[in-house]
């Protein structure tokens, strides 16, 4: 009896095989995948960044053909969303600081001024101390052990040289991988109509009858991630305003920064409230104990607002996804990535849901389906 191997088999076959070799030698591939993510990490993170400002890019593309009908005109109209877009990043970049730098520095003097007595009564302290005193008469030159003075000073000069080294080598390569993500990321919004196309060839080349799920699956994610990211920074601004506004008639200091602040944290799910009214509570308490009780009672009032009625109206049902749900994405991901997995894994959690929800009603269907054509078959 003849065995005929086709391509399949010689696919699986290569498939173990490569599988073996990676479980055997793991350490090294290990080893090498770690290489390679370090290497494609400026790649990746002007992916992200791409990702993020193509949201912008839309909308100023959408607002350019509104006025500039001509087919002359439409050829700037990349160039114009792509220098407004990451325009529009730098100056809120930039807004946020010149709030909260300086609102910060006079926070932090009037702390100093507050409790000067403090500093006083430890300077006081540290001269009444009498092992205090006694450190600085063994530091009398007559009583020090100079070699081992030397050999402090030439290896403490050396770690200290070391360190100074490892730093600078770090801020060069974050400036390097930023520089590299941001004109990656320009790469990508100004050609990423010819890159879709390209991917849509290879998914058609390689794919075949999988294409289809698997860019199904991919359009959830996508619509999960945009719909998160714009509507948390709707709420957020919108949060982040009202909070300002109402310090402001409230006669509360700090408004701008905290506000600013209040905005920043809205972005974090659950846990960004809390964050952002503590902030305000401590800074507010180094003022007036009384003010920072107002303020409490006004954030919670705000943010019992927010969560009732503007959440609701600027995200809407746009993810879908269940408070209990959202809670445990917000668990899982601080766990794995702190803050950062909070606000990744809320939109990864929808579209999962998403999915899963389509695929349940789909799989109930079709055994709907079955036992209607097995009742069909038995009355025939």
């Amino acid at each position: 009896m003849k065995i005929k191997i086709n391509r399949r088999h010689i696919s699986l076959i290569i498939a173990v095989f490569v599988l073996y070799l990676a479980i055997t030698y793991w350490p090294s591939v290990a080893k090498l995948l770690g290489r390679g993510f370090s290497a494609a990490m400026p790649l990746l993170i002007g992916c992200v960044v791409a990702y993020v400002v193509n949201l912008l890019l839309r909308q100023y593309e959408h607002l350019f053909k509104k006025f500039f009908k001509s087919a002359r005109a439409r050829k700037f109209q990349r160039l114009f969303g792509i220098i407004a877009s990451y325009l529009t990043i730098v100056l809120i970049i930039a807004l946020v600081v010149r709030l909260v730098i300086p609102e910060l520095i006079n926070c932090i003097r009037l702390l100093v001024s507050n409790h000067s007595h403090v500093v006083n009564h430890f300077i006081a302290y540290f001269q009444q101390n009498g092992q205090f005193k006694e450190f600085w008469k063994n530091l009398d030159p007559r009583h020090l052990n100079w070699s081992q003075i030397g050999k402090y000073v030439t290896y403490g000069f050396g770690g200290t040289l070391k360190t100074v080294m490892s730093t600078a080598s770090s801020i060069v390569s974050g400036v390097t991988t930023a520089v590299i993500a941001l004109f990656f990321s320009i790469y990508l919004l100004v050609y990423k109509e010819k890159l879709a196309r390209q991917i849509k060839k290879l998914a058609d080349a390689y794919l075949g009858k999988a294409q289809a799920p698997i860019m199904h699956i991919i359009q959830a994610f996508d619509r999960s991630y945009s719909s998160y990211i714009v509507g948390q920074c709707k709420d957020a601004a919108i949060l982040g305003f009202a909070c300002f506004l109402g310090m402001i008639i409230l006669r509360l200091p700090y408004a701008a920064m905290i506000g600013a602040v209040t905005c920043f944290t809205a972005l974090i799910p659950i846990i960004g409230a809390i964050l952002g009214a503590s902030v305000g509570v401590v800074l507010i308490f180094a003022d007036s104990p009384f003010k920072a009780l107002v303020f409490l009672i006004f954030i919670i009032v705000l943010q019992q607002f927010d969560n009732r009625i503007t959440y609701p109206l600027v995200v809407g049902s746009s993810l879908g996804l269940p408070s209990v749900w959202v809670f445990a994405a917000v668990i899982i991901g601080g766990g794995f990535s702190g803050i950062l997995g909070m606000m990744l894994t809320v939109p990864l959690f929808a579209a999962i849901y998403q999915l899963v929800g389509e695929d349940v009603q789909r799989r109930r269907k079709k055994g709907e389906k079955g036992i209607k054509d097995g009742q069909v078959t038995k009355q025939d």
